[in-house]
């Protein structure tokens, strides 16, 4: 979460005000404001509070991370070094319930963690070498160019035809200093889903539907407009097996996209879609997400204490 978020449209935000409701009293920092002294975890905080759907801070101060209840992990990429060392200090509390847990967030990039389901994923490519993807090109014919570890829709490039995917695959690797994503296209991209998955199991979706015919991404961010939709045998299929792995590597809050019954993306660095969801059903899943917290942290206390 970035300090000028607009409130009403982050997620981040809706945890804080559920947060405040129960009485809790939240504190904020920016990872450049982490460190590690004198064998324990802190960082340069600030209390924050939402009035009248602002965000409003309190004065900086050093805070004790092992003695705050629940800590979230919400930093969006790039997964540079200075994401995979915050992990590596936040892997040192012991005593704090962590949504989502450090050491997976390093392991399981969201583009490289639906490798773990063959079963499900389309033809896919992952590589810095031109001439792989070139071959993967000619056998496929229409293609997905995508940053490994950039998100929001960034770079995202469908290559058809007889455009030259050599340069701008070059471009992209050297803008990024890594491998890239190749994919075979998937044409019916209004099947697009996003699935909020709680403690492994899904809680709520939405179908993405682009407004215009030349866009394919369908990012929320870029005005794709959400819609109610149902979950296939597929997506159930999916979720079960995903929803377990998550479960088994501590990440308690995840999102999923689903396109034509394959799986694309799972999210675990900064998870959104619930307030769509809250939008097209008339829920309020921040609730249903503070009591699974509240439950984790219930269970933590208890194992301190026994």
């Amino acid at each position: 979460m970035d300090r000028d978020v607009i409130a009403e449209k982050d997620v981040s935000v809706h945890f804080i005000k559920e947060a405040q409701r129960r009485g809790y009293l939240v504190f904020f920092y920016e990872p450049h404001q982490l460190a590690f002294k004198l064998n324990k975890p802190i960082a340069q905080a600030s209390i924050v509070y939402v009035q009248n759907n602002m965000l409003c801070f309190g004065e900086e101060e050093e805070l004790d991370l092992e003695s705050l209840d629940i800590l979230f992990i919400r930093q969006n990429p790039p997964f540079n070094m200075r994401y995979i060392t915050s992990t590596y200090i936040l892997e040192k509390l012991k005593n704090v319930v962590l949504i989502n847990d450090p050491k997976s967030l390093r392991d399981c990039p969201e583009k490289l963690l639906p490798l773990s389901f063959p079963q499900f994923i389309p033809p896919t490519l992952i590589t810095e070498n031109i001439q792989l993807i070139r071959y993967f090109y000619q056998e496929y014919e229409d293609v997905i160019l995508k940053p490994l570890y950039s998100y929001g829709g960034n770079d995202v490039i469908r290559f058809c035809k007889i455009m030259n995917i050599e340069v701008i695959a070059s471009l992209m690797i050297s803008k990024y200093n890594c491998p890239i994503v190749v994919q075979k296209f998937l044409p019916d991209i209004y099947s697009d889903k996003r699935i909020v998955l709680l403690d492994g199991k899904p809680i709520g979706a939405i179908k993405r539907k682009i407004l215009s015919q030349y866009e394919i991404r369908t990012n929320l961010t870029l005005g794709s407009i959400p819609e109610a939709t149902t979950l296939s045998d597929r997506d159930n299929e999916i979720c079960s097996l995903v929803g377990k792995e998550l479960l088994s590597r501590g990440l308690v809050f995840a999102g999923i996209d689903i396109l034509n019954g394959y799986l694309l993306e799972i999210n675990v660095t900064s998870p959104c879609g619930i307030l769509q969801i809250n939008q097209v059903y008339n829920v309020t899943l921040e609730k249903d997400c503070w009591d699974c917290f509240e439950s984790k942290l219930k269970d933590r206390k208890f194992s301190l204490n026994n």
